[in-house]
């Protein structure tokens, strides 16, 4: 996940007066933790105060806490949220005389309500049987804040370029069928946003109507079993930082008899599968615990009242989706920090050193501070890794200044490494020299 400034473009406004009790204002959408909330001043009062604080409230039912002090002709406060979540925000001046406004925090309003949201959507894309000449996908989209609205479908046929967007309801769980358009295998992609704008994705190869099937022979059983185990795609793979899974499912075509069992089998190498447990309530989700790190294939085995249901998996079926359990965080050195002289004066070039065998697209965010304990402010986020970058110290920036590389792998493990010594960017030598002398007169 990459992280960037980003400013909450409304502003807290400080009056003398005592406001009037109003409703909450309306919450607003950041995906990423890291931003700048400004404040106004009335004209007249900046000479009457000695700071301004701002206080920080967490869900609904939190309390107050104070996060950041300025002074009173700063016109902003840096914030960087440690969880997702709600965050409500009040800010409170003190004057000359040590007398804070509003006097009683318990009975204040929020100033300003956030709710910060990094994750993104989860998506899921099946093929269903075909209908004459029709193929069919169902799709499965979950997310605490998801955007149905934002559901977007695209098809094309394998090999070509143009994707061709495909009408579905813009609904979490859904199904559609439609013409093929080629007798080959058919790409499908889905992307789906959430009210934050972090975007979900998934995709999936359809076999279209006449393509070649892989032949098929029955095993000891009767039931075909695949020619190789399945080999997955870097795009099918989820990953994961933990070994603790809450698993969503749907159950289908559910008779008068019910459901006796949910069964979870799990597979580590696309050919073995071994049977995990059953979730004993029979309502998604489904908890599921690994013991350890690595790639796993899962399929859900459901059986009726009755007894009726889908056989176990066997040897080469492809499950029904692959997880990664990475918990390993990425390795980051900070290699140098220089201060730009002569021409590259205002300048700052940052080399590092990150690794990871599951690095993150775009993995990488800068940031710096005037002490090592922080605030960090960002630089800039969502860098490839190329190990370099050159930074133009805006104004207002300090003189001197640590510096902070982070790194994130698509588990969302997080590592960084932070500058022992500051970097200073004034790098003026003054001189003197003299204009003449005056002497006493005689």
């Amino acid at each position: 996940m990459s992280l960037r400034l980003v400013l909450i473009s409304i502003l807290l406004l400080l009056v003398a007066a005592s406001p009037a009790r109003a409703q909450a204002p309306e919450i607003i959408w950041c995906r990423q933790p890291v931003f700048r909330i400004p404040f106004q001043i009335e004209p007249g009062d900046e000479n009457r105060l000695k700071e301004v604080q701002l206080y920080v409230k967490l869900g609904e039912q939190g309390t107050w806490r104070l996060v950041k002090t300025v002074g009173p002709r700063e016109r902003h406060f840096p914030f960087r949220a440690e969880n997702d979540g709600l965050h409500q925000f009040l800010v409170r001046t003190v004057d000359l005389e040590g007398r804070a406004y509003p006097p009683r925090l318990e009975d204040a309003p929020p100033g300003l309500r956030v709710v910060v949201d990094t994750v993104l959507p989860q998506a899921v894309l099946r093929q269903l049987p075909a209908r004459g000449d029709q193929v069919g996908i169902e799709w499965e989209v979950r997310d605490e804040h998801l955007d149905v609205s934002s559901l977007q479908v695209d098809v094309r046929p394998q090999g070509t370029l143009a994707w061709q967007p495909l009408a579905v309801d813009p609904v979490a769980f859904g199904q559609r069928y439609f013409p093929a358009p080629g007798r080959g295998p058919i790409e499908v992609r889905l992307r789906v946003k959430d009210r934050a704008e972090n975007q979900g994705s998934t995709y999936l190869l359809v076999q279209g109507i006449g393509s070649d099937q892989p032949r098929r022979e029955p095993d000891a059983s009767g039931f075909a079993a695949s020619a190789a185990p399945p080999s997955p795609r870097e795009r099918d793979i989820r990953y994961i930082n933990t070994t603790d899974l809450s698993l969503a499912y749907t159950l289908e075509d559910v008779g008068p008899s019910g459901v006796s069992v949910v069964e979870l089998w799990f597979t580590r190498d696309g050919r073995t599968w071994q049977r995990h447990g059953e979730d004993p309530d029979k309502t998604s989700p489904f908890q599921v615990r690994f013991n350890s790190e690595g790639l796993y294939g899962l399929t859900l085995v459901v059986k009726s009242g009755v007894g009726l249901g889908d056989r176990p998996p066997q040897q080469g079926d492809p499950p029904q989706l692959w997880v990664e359990v990475d918990l390993t965080r990425p390795v980051v050195e900070l290699k140098s920090v220089e201060a730009g002289r002569g021409p590259d004066a205002g300048t700052v070039t940052i080399t590092w050193r990150a690794e990871d065998k599951n690095l993150a697209p775009a993995p990488i965010s800068l940031y710096y501070a005037e002490n090592l304990e922080g605030p960090w402010m960002i630089m800039t986020g969502g860098l490839e890794n190329t190990g370099r970058y050159v930074w133009r110290v805006p104004p207002g920036a300090p003189y001197r200044f640590h510096v902070r590389v982070e790194a994130v792998d698509k588990g969302g493990n997080v590592s960084h490494a932070d500058s022992s010594k500051p970097v200073i960017v004034d790098l003026s030598v003054p001189r003197g020299r003299i204009l003449g002398v005056d002497g006493a007169s005689r």
